[in-house]
């Protein structure tokens, strides 16, 4: 959750309202944050969405096969240029 908080504050913004919905499910766990990021995220244009599922997967699948490390804070915008 925390990657996909990463590329979302990557691609739309940290000054987004789904980036700001994003960081509070990442740090409350609270399954009213975790609606509240996931409609935040729904409100999004679809392209955006597109966008950033792409990102994250491709992340997920570099992370899995050792050629980054998805919790390396840049590897998000390495991965986005």
């Amino acid at each position: 959750m925390e990657l996909f908080a990463r590329c979302v504050a990557a691609i739309v913004g940290p000054r987004t309202e789904a980036y700001r919905d994003m960081v509070r499910a990442v740090q409350s766990g609270q399954v009213v944050d975790l609606m509240l990021a996931q409609s935040s995220f729904d409100a999004l244009p679809p392209d955006v969405r597109q966008r950033i599922s792409s990102t994250v997967t491709d992340l997920v699948a570099q992370h899995l096969a050792g050629e980054i490390d998805a919790t390396d804070p840049e590897a998000v915008r390495r991965g986005i240029d």
